[in-house]
């Protein structure tokens, strides 16, 4: 196939390249153009050659179309694709070129190498030869560099694991499998035991490289400790040009252990320079390496250099580093020197053979990590970076609609940033806040997700078929002996019958209790409850059995004279609400049946819009807000309030569809979403209530009421981050001193709420922020706290034994126990604890667990919950439904807790709570930027206009 470059004039703001035509200067043959291909070969255009793109037999038509933006008006004279015979590969090219002069053939990419190098031999032209059959396998090149005496890597490698199980067997690991032959991070991957080694290496072989093809081969090396360079030279007939010294940086992030963050210039007169630069240069001596530019990465160990691997081409990255490059020499890079080493050997031969030391300028090129997923709604942060004083050149193809993920390896990154400026104090101040805009989701704000408002609380996320939760509990701690006590009951409760509706999570603890207590239970599900949250059973609740269990009936007293029938003789003493989607319910039936109750003289207090305007009506501090099912009822509030505003379900539990909005579009959109989508507690959203957003800490205040006296059971605060580009997550509950500062303000504001929302009976759950004028509702909750009840024990522990879920059963069925009870938790506690929620920085099927077995060896651990186990899918935590379990600690010592909560911290941050099953689907993503923007649209044309690169025009010290 040949095609001829039509010659039409482009249309662009900058002057167009020269017309591809034939001329007297002659051609270059460039051997799969991409990346930094398409550089060399806009620059070998711009000095008056013309350039032919040879794709390679099985180059994808997919990388054909991987042209940097800076060179989106490129053409070729003309593009041909290999034929079976080099011969008439080489004879179909001069009759394209004639009369023309074939000068030079070089590769264009990783993929091109050995066809370059074959037909250049062929054709007489500068070459490296086929000498060495395949330099481009990191097998060969290690076993080159050992026979020439250099430090070289302990390997292995084939296409069979017979190959290489004895180095697996005997290596100490970790150690590295990749293929022999790939681009960037691809495939690469640290193996920490034999049987991952093993998955690995199959699954290699079965994987597609980026640049096209199957895996030939897998290399296992030992793992190099220490710091990684890169040593970019040019070369002409043996004489080697250092062009530029860079040292990766490269850090764990979102779970992989490889991301790159950038890539820092080091100066050729360092001490890393004066060892890196000789070594480098003989070990492309022991290559073969005599022409063209190479990219040799290099691990200065312990005991010296060590080749990674050498690149028989330029340095990737779509070239991005160009004009940061010349600003540090004083005019050149690699690309510029490539084509001087081919075309022009008298201006190769004045280079100087490394860069100027010192440089000319500061500067790096920063790599953008995404801490975050979604698809963008605007890039507001691409403004931010062009205002920085040492912005020099910015390179993405993000932008609205696109779709972002969270960066676990080169190919995931979501742009290049090159900073440059005289003084080196001002490119590291800039560099700090870039990494300050990753870590805060500063680059993107994203259209809203419907998907994340469904997701299940733990248990029903973790499996739909009952309770499926590892729990683990210390049987170490004798101080927590006796904190579990039984209470007995003075009536003949086996003639009594206590009703909840909706049990689920710590209903059901409640219910457990009574049971334990003597009494007969009833399990009664309202309309529309889910089928799913019935499941919804801790297991501290395991094996828990109703003595009935009913559906309500089309109406309450039909539901009435429907429990009578089935409990027969049996007395009913009480109706509670099991969960947030009964509350309605049991207040309804509680009166009807003239039990305790808070009645329904409020017709609705789980509405956050009623709960609002009551206290509001009070006197009490609450927020602005305004609630409706139809967008023109808040429309005028959205407009006039100041923004950032929360929208929310006005009934929900946890952070169910709760979004934080920064625009009157996004809160919109939310609105749209909220009003088509369906809470977790069953049903419709009924309405969306839009309020301020309150700055403060938020609270949580749990009491348990009898004939309006309020107990205050336990006060605590959220421990609530940022993280994975979510505003909310929770990282956990932390008990607060009853006699605080902050407590002896919450509990009379939240008594005097539950005064004026009717609250008179039962436990209750109050979400409290104070502010910077004094505490202010959030939200209260007219049932237990959350969360399965997993804090019952630390509250025992911190109380002397007693909890929510007991004060509760005293308040319905012991009325002396629960007035001897104290009005508030004892001060100060009786032991230092906390719940922490686990969070998760990466995403992946677990394959082991390693991270709760060190937990549970924690001196203060007390209690583990999770549905996590080899097996299970885990993603990035964004909310109280994703997280990946939950630990209780508690310990006389607050420094041996302090200790231990910062263990599980550091374990979440380095991703060694669990291990995963490799992936196939990260070995065969595409690895150079340009590839990365325009992924997933077939319409590539369209993507490679729309990629953008944008440079500053305001830096006189760049020309």
């Amino acid at each position: 196939m040949v095609s001829i470059a039509s010659g039409k004039p482009i249309s662009t703001a900058t002057p167009p390249p020269p017309i591809p035509t034939r001329n007297d200067k002659g051609a270059v043959i460039l051997v799969d153009p991409y990346s930094t291909g398409c550089t060399i070969a806009q620059e070998i255009v711009r000095r008056g050659y013309v350039v032919v793109a040879l794709w390679t037999i099985g180059f994808s038509e997919e990388m054909k179309t991987h042209i940097p933006a800076s060179c989106a008006s490129l053409k070729y004279f003309a593009e041909m694709t290999q034929v079976e015979s080099l011969d008439e590969t080489a004879k179909l090219l001069r009759e394209l070129l004639e009369p023309m002069k074939i000068i030079a053939c070089i590769t264009g990419g990783e993929a091109g190498v050995d066809v370059a190098d074959a037909l250049s031999e062929n054709m007489g032209l500068l070459t490296n030869g086929t000498e060495i059959p395949n330099r481009r396998d990191k097998k060969i090149q290690q076993e080159l560099a050992k026979a020439a005496g250099m430090r070289s890597v302990r390997q292995a490698g084939g296409t069979k694991l017979e190959d290489v199980q004895r180095f697996l067997e005997t290596e100490e690991y970790p150690i590295v499998l990749k293929p022999t032959e790939s681009a960037g991070s691809d495939g690469v991957k640290l193996c920490h035991t034999y049987d991952e080694a093993k998955e690995h290496f199959e699954l290699l072989m079965k994987s597609q490289m980026v640049n096209g093809g199957f895996c030939p081969a897998v290399l296992c090396q030992e793992f190099l400790r220490g710091k990684e360079y890169v040593v970019d030279h040019v070369s002409r007939n043996g004489i080697h040009k250092t062009v530029m010294l860079w040292v990766y940086d490269k850090r764990p992030a979102n779970g992989s252990a490889f991301v790159y963050f950038g890539c820092v210039p080091v100066d050729p007169g360092s001490p890393e320079g004066r060892i890196l630069i000789p070594y480098v240069r003989g070990v492309l001596d022991a290559l073969g390496v005599r022409n063209g530019p190479s990219h040799g990465e290099v691990m200065i160990t312990s005991d010296g250099p060590c080749l990674v691997e050498m690149n028989c081409r330029a340095h990737g990255g779509d070239g991005n580093w160009r004009p940061l490059c010349r600003a540090l020499t004083g005019g050149y890079s690699q690309v510029e020197v490539t084509v001087d080493a081919y075309l022009e050997p008298s201006e190769f031969d004045r280079l100087q053979n490394i860069p100027p030391s010192p440089f000319k300028a500061a500067g790096q090129e920063v790599i953008l990590v995404s801490y975050s997923s979604g698809k963008v709604a605007s890039a507001p942060g691409y403004e931010v970076l062009r205002a920085l004083p040492s912005f020099l050149c910015f390179e993405s193809g993000f932008q609205k609609g696109s779709e972002v993920d969270y960066t676990i390896d080169l190919i995931t990154c979501i742009g290049s940033v090159i900073l440059m400026h005289p003084n080196p104090e001002v490119l590291q101040r800039d560099i700090d806040f870039v990494r300050h805009m990753e870590k805060i989701n500063g680059f993107f704000v994203y259209e809203t997700k419907t998907e994340n408002l469904k997701r299940p609380r733990i248990m029903d996320r973790i499996g739909g078929d009952g309770p499926t939760l590892i729990r683990h509990m210390s049987n170490d701690r004798p101080e927590m002996r006796g904190m579990m006590r039984r209470k007995m009951t003075t009536v003949d409760a086996s003639k009594e019958l206590v009703i909840f509706v909706d049990p689920y999570s710590t209903g059901c603890c409640v219910a457990k209790e009574i049971k334990k207590r003597g009494y007969n239970i009833m399990a009664l599900w309202t309309n529309g409850f889910s089928e799913a949250m019935k499941k919804h059973v801790p297991l501290s609740c395991e094996g828990l059995q109703y003595n009935f269990e009913l559906e309500e009936a089309t109406s309450v007293e039909k539901t009435i004279t429907m429990i009578q029938n089935a409990a027969k003789t049996f007395r009913v003493v009480a109706v509670l609400a099991g969960g947030e989607a009964g509350v309605d319910l049991a207040d309804v039936l509680s009166e009807k049946m003239n039990l305790r109750t808070n009645g329904t003289e409020i017709p609705n207090r789980r509405d956050k819009r009623i709960q609002q305007e009551l206290i509001k009506s009070a006197g009490f501090r609450s927020v602005r807000q305004s609630a409706g099912s139809k967008f023109t009822e808040v429309e005028h509030f959205l407009k006039t309030e100041l923004y950032p505003l929360v929208l929310k379900p006005i009934e929900s539990a946890g952070s169910d569809g709760v979004k934080l909005c920064h625009n009157f579009n996004e809160a919109k959109d939310h609105f749209g979403i909220l009003m088509k989508s369906q809470m977790i507690n069953g049903g419709a959203c009924g309405a969306v209530l839009c309020q301020e957003f309150l700055r403060g800490k938020e609270y949580v205040v749990d009491h348990v009421s009898r004939d309006g006296i309020h107990k205050t059971v336990m006060v605590w605060v959220y421990d609530k981050r940022p993280a994975n580009g979510s505003q909310f997550v929770y990282f956990g509950c932390v008990p607060i001193d009853s006699q605080s500062y902050e407590a002896r303000i919450l509990i009379p504001y939240v008594r005097g709420v539950l005064d004026a929302l009717g609250v008179r009976n039962g436990p209750s759950h109050g979400e409290v922020m104070m502010t910077a004028d004094g505490p202010c509702l959030v939200e209260m909750n007219c049932r237990t706290h959350g969360g399965d009840g997993n804090w019952r024990t630390l509250c025992q522990g911190l109380t002397g034994g007693y909890s929510q879920v007991e004060a509760t059963a005293d308040a319905y069925l012991e009325k002396k126990t629960f007035f001897d009870l104290p009005d508030k938790p004892s001060s100060p506690f009786m032991a230092s604890g906390q719940e922490v929620i686990l969070v998760s920085f990466s995403r992946g099927t677990v394959k082991a667990t390693p991270g709760f077995d060190k937990m549970q060896k924690l001196q203060s651990f007390v209690y583990l919950e999770t549905g996590v186990k080899p097996g299970s899918k885990v993603e990035h935590t964004v909310d109280l439904f994703t997280c990946i379990g939950s630990v209780i600690l508690m310990h006389e010592d607050n420094g041996i807790l302090e200790k231990d909560i910062k263990f599980i911290r550091d374990l979440e941050e380095k991703n060694e709570i669990f291990e995963y099953q490799p992936k196939v689907s990260n070995l065969i993503s595409h690895v150079n930027f340009g590839d990365i923007f325009s992924r997933g649209n077939d319409d590539q044309a369209s993507q490679k206009s729309k990629h953008r690169r944008i440079m500053s025009l305001g830096r006189a010290d760049m020309f």
